[in-house]
């Protein structure tokens, strides 16, 4: 347990410690983080649209219900990762 708290005091440290060593990191760290904002995102809006096509459209016409989320996962984390990388190289 204690080395536990141990690793992760050293991973926020360095994680802290990452803005002021390089602006690759800098831009890496502000990358990963979007990326997961927008894997959230499009996760909660690819759940949006399948249940609003649920709804809207007949039960003999197949729409996006069935890959809704995962698109929207995966393009929210291509945009979010962009973002993120262009907001990190800003910052600096």
């Amino acid at each position: 347990m204690h080395r536990k708290k141990y690793a992760i005091c050293i991973f926020l440290s360095l994680f802290l410690m990452a803005k002021q060593m390089s602006p690759f990191l800098n831009m890496l760290r502000e990358a990963v983080g979007g990326a997961i904002a927008g894997l959230i995102a499009g996760l909660i809006l690819g759940l949006a649209i399948k249940y609003i096509a649920i709804i809207i459209l007949p039960e003999m016409f197949e729409g996006p219900e069935i890959f809704a989320p995962f698109m929207g996962m995966g393009l929210g984390t291509l945009v979010g990762a962009i973002l993120g990388g262009f907001a990190g190289l800003k910052n600096e």
